[in-house]
């Protein structure tokens, strides 16, 4: 049986605005809503798990006193969390999932395009951010950072000999490889919810300088090499020397792509691709 909090039994949490007499009003949750927080908090927990079946609707009715409508609509709440999916018929129920570090990107996404971020903001954003990461790694990950980064550099150096996607593809993945080895959670969560966005810029300008293929190549090259000093870096222990190579690293590779696309927005960028 799972363990939630008898819906019914809150008084509510603060909420905005006033009343006539101009007391803070109170927003009173509806049950679903209390319902829904109760299985979410237990998910978090790990007191439900990935693939659990929910009780039937018929027993949640019995166990908190409330509607179908109500299992219903606190059911709808936690799917648009994707925290559960539900499924209609005798057979049918309310299965756990848990939380998916998509949902990050994905609404990290929306919001930088309702806002009308720009992609230099996204790069400068990564800028701040790697030189931290590359400490990290230099730090937590000196032995085991060296052979997986130069596997990476290899791919890429072999993607550079084919076509701008395949090249996009394999620099996201080296930097990607970089944020995993860091070991850092926080990071590698937000860091995720601009690489894709970076990649696909990266592809699109590709496929432009491409078409000066071997000025392009020569200047992607000599990236690659500093992607190359930064992993002896790396292994001879020189953490802060790592650190100012890949700072300055990232000062160059930002002036390579972003130049002549300064104002493009993320939601440009996004459309171009749909």
């Amino acid at each position: 049986m799972i363990e939630i909090a008898d819906v019914t039994s809150r008084t509510g949490i603060p909420g905005k605005g006033k009343n006539s007499r101009g007391a803070k009003r109170f927003k009173v949750p509806k049950a679903s809503e209390l319902l829904a927080g109760n299985i979410r908090d237990q998910i978090i927990r790990g007191k439900l798990r990935d693939g659990d079946q929910l009780p039937a609707e018929a027993n949640l009715m019995e166990q908190f006193d409330v509607s179908r409508p109500t299992i219903r609509e606190a059911y709808r709440i936690l799917e648009a969390q994707q925290l559960v999916s539900v499924t209609r018929g005798a057979k049918g129920g309310a299965v756990v999932h848990a939380p998916s570090p998509d949902l990050i990107a994905e609404n990290t996404l929306m919001v930088l395009q309702a806002e009308g971020v720009t992609m230099s903001e996204v790069y400068l954003a990564r800028n701040a951010s790697e030189p931290a990461l590359v400490r990290l790694v230099a730090t937590n990950a000196r032995e085991e950072a060296p052979p997986r980064l130069r596997e990476c550099l290899a791919a890429e150096e072999q993607a550079l000999l084919k076509d701008p996607q395949a090249f996009s593809a394999a620099l996201d993945q080296f930097h990607a490889t970089l944020v995993e080895l860091a070991g850092n959670r926080p990071l590698r969560h937000l860091y995720n919810a601009i690489s894709s966005i970076i990649a696909v810029h990266q592809a699109l300008v590709a496929e432009q300088k491409w078409r000066n293929k071997e000025a392009t190549q020569k200047t992607l090259a000599a990236g690659l090499r500093s992607q190359s000093k930064l992993i002896d870096l790396i292994e001879a222990g020189e953490i802060d020397k790592a650190v100012a190579h890949w700072r300055n690293h990232n000062e160059a590779a930002y002036k390579m792509w972003i130049t002549n696309y300064e104002d493009t927005t993320v939601l440009e960028v996004l459309s171009r691709n749909s």
